[in-house]
Formats: structure tokens, C-alpha cells, sequence
């Protein structure tokens, strides 16, 4: 967007305004239902060959799109979310920890996700680890980064989120646990299963990588009825929610294509002539000021404004291409 601005002088000042207002970036999305069986992974793949991925839902308008596509009966079609149970996060720096890599002492089975509620992790006296709720109540393991001792069991029950609260209030942290000498030190402490720091975002994003903002679950659901260490959402044809299914299952599925919409981007000129010296950088923030007010009344609050300098001349020649362009209508 072009603002001109003309002194008595024959100088003109052109301020540039750029943003949102100037400039719109936005996508169109479609959805694809595909009559074929496969499995979560199989479908994704697949969906990202021909189209571009599992479909992604953001919102209520995007879920009323994907329930309008759907061409079977089908009991369930695969959709874009999914949740890995091997993907867990360290309280202390929001350290990534991957089961499949970094060092643990699970139990056998664990973690299970049992009914699809289990996000935060206790050790027991044994120095095993398991996943169980996070509104249980334990007692505690704190981590002291500042002196000795270490490690600090607290041994007042409390939920993961208050464990980790008092933690962060009176020493650093809830424990985390990166090698086998720290799960014995705080073995060493422990009588009953205890919190640590180590636990997870449940359902967290989806297979194009957006993180989850829109949920559509039926009732009672996600459960982990499959038990596995992954587990994928499909959408019931039937209903419309979401339900959580084994990522190994068979089932039709529903793709999405992204298509870019270009940028356009709008001009508008404004000239007026003033006996201010409109070199005067004073004089200038006071004319920046009072636009940047006026425009964000009008609904424009994201925005940048500048001062470009030019000359007369070509204000002349641009002049002329307008009254050229008129003529030619």
C-alpha cells in the first residue's frame, strides 16, 4: 500500500505500508476419500504420493468439510492424527526422550497407556519405570542442581503437576534419569513408586506436523484399546467422532490437498501538499504517528510504515500513466 505525500517544495515522500492489509497469505484445503483398505501408515504414504497428506482438522468448518466427503459405510476412515507412546519429554529443559534410543528401564509391557490415560511416569522401589496418570498422587523425586544431595525424595502424595511445581519452587526440578547410575542413585531413596520428571504430550500433532487444536473424540474416547505403542485415529462414517484405533487395523481413508493461494497484494495513494518542512525527521514521526493511529482504528493493527524519498519527476511520470490508463478504458 503506496501513501504519497507532496510538500510546497516539489518534494514527495512516499510511505510504504505493508502486512496483512497489504498482503494476503492463505491455503485451500480439499479432502479425498479413498475406498481402499490399508493400514495407518500405509494410507499416509499413500496420501502423501497422490495428494499431499493425511488429512489435518483444525477446526469445526474443517471438520464439516471431512464429514461431507465421505462415500461409504465403512464403520471407520483413517485421519491424519496419531499418537507414538515411545515420544516422551524430560520436566528439566523440555528435554525430547525417545524410548526406542535414549536410555530407560520400563517394565515389561510399559508403557502401556492403559485405557489411554497414562502420561506421566512413577519409579518403584525395584528402580522400574511406569506410565500411569497424572492425577495420581505420589511422592516425589526432586533434582537439587545447586548442591548436594542431588536427588530429593519428597514424600508427601501429590499429582505429577503439583510434584513438579513444588520442585521447580524449592530446588530445580522434578529427577530426570539419563544413565543407569542415576536410576540407581534414586532407587537408593525409594520405598514406593515415585514421580520423576519424565512424561508426555498425549495426541500432539498430526501427520503433516500441525499440532493438534481441533478434537472430535466420541465419549470415553481416546482408550488405547489396542494396547500398542502407537495408536491412530480414524473417524466414524457413521457418527462423525473420532475414535482411537491400533495403527496396524485396515481401514478407508480420507486424504487432503493443500493448494497455495497466491499473494495479492493492493496499492493506495494518497497526495497532499504541506508548507512543513517534511525533511524534519521530528515532522515525520509526528505524520507516521497519526497514521499508525488511524489505521489501526480502521482495523488495520498489523502493519509496518516507512519513508521512501523521491522526486517530483517521477511522481509526473506516474501521474501520466494513470490518466494514460483512464484514457484507455
Amino acid at each position: 500500500m503506496l501513501l504519497f505525500f507532496r510538500m510546497w517544495k516539489s518534494l514527495l515522500f512516499v510511505i510504504v505500508l505493508s502486512g496483512p492489509s497489504a498482503v494476503s497469505k492463505s491455503i485451500r484445503k480439499e479432502y479425498h476419500y479413498v475406498s481402499m483398505s490399508k493400514t495407518w501408515a500405509d494410507a499416509q504414504s499413500y496420501c502423501r504420493k497422490m495428494f499431499t497428506d493425511l488429512a489435518t482438522v483444525e477446526n469445526q468448518d474443517d471438520n464439516s468439510k471431512l464429514l461431507g466427503v465421505i462415500q461409504s459405510h465403512e464403520k471407520f476412515a483413517w485421519i491424519g492424527l496419531y499418537d507414538d507412546l515411545n515420544i516422551w519429554k524430560w520436566s528439566l529443559g523440555d528435554l525430547n526422550f525417545n524410548t526406542r534410543e535414549d536410555y530407560e528401564n520400563w517394565n515389561l509391557w510399559e508403557p502401556d497407556n492403559k485405557n489411554g490415560m497414562e502420561n506421566c511416569t512413577v519409579v518403584s522401589g525395584s528402580g522400574r519405570w511406569f506410565d500411569v496418570p497424572c492425577m495420581s498422587e505420589y511422592p516425589s523425586v526432586c533434582f537439587n542442581k545447586q548442591g548436594l544431595p542431588r536427588y530429593i525424595l519428597v514424600e508427601t502424595k501429590q499429582t505429577w503437576n503439583q510434584a513438579r511445581q513444588y520442585c521447580r519452587s524449592n530446588y530445580t526440578d522434578l529427577a530426570s534419569v539419563m544413565n543407569s547410575f542415576d536410576n540407581y542413585m534414586i532407587d537408593l531413596l525409594l520405598s514406593e513408586n515415585s514421580w520423576i520428571g519424565l512424561h508426555r504430550d498425549k495426541w500432539a500433532s498430526w501427520s503433516d506436523g500441525k499440532p493438534t487444536t481441533f478434537t472430535n473424540w466420541n465419549e470415553s474416547q481416546p482408550d488405547n484399546s489396542g494396547k500398542s505403542a502407537s495408536s491412530c485415529a480414524v473417524v466414524n462414517t457413521t457418527t462423525g467422532t473420532w475414535w482411537d484405533v491400533n495403527c496396524w487395523d485396515y481401514h478407508y481413508f480420507i486424504c487432503q490437498k493443500v493448494h497455495p493461494i497466491p499473494e495479492r497484494k493492493t496499492s493506495f495513494k494518497l497526495k497532499f501538499q504541506s508548507e512543513a518542512d517534511l525533511k524534519d525527521p521530528a515532522v515525520q514521526q509526528q505524520i507516521l504517528e497519526q497514521l499508525h493511529a488511524n489505521l489501526e482504528k480502521h482495523g488495520l493493527p498489523d502493519f509496518k510504515l516507512r519513508w521512501i524519498q523521491t522526486d517530483e519527476q517521477a511522481f509526473h511520470k506516474e501521474q501520466k500513466r494513470e490518466k494514460e490508463k483512464e484514457s484507455g478504458c
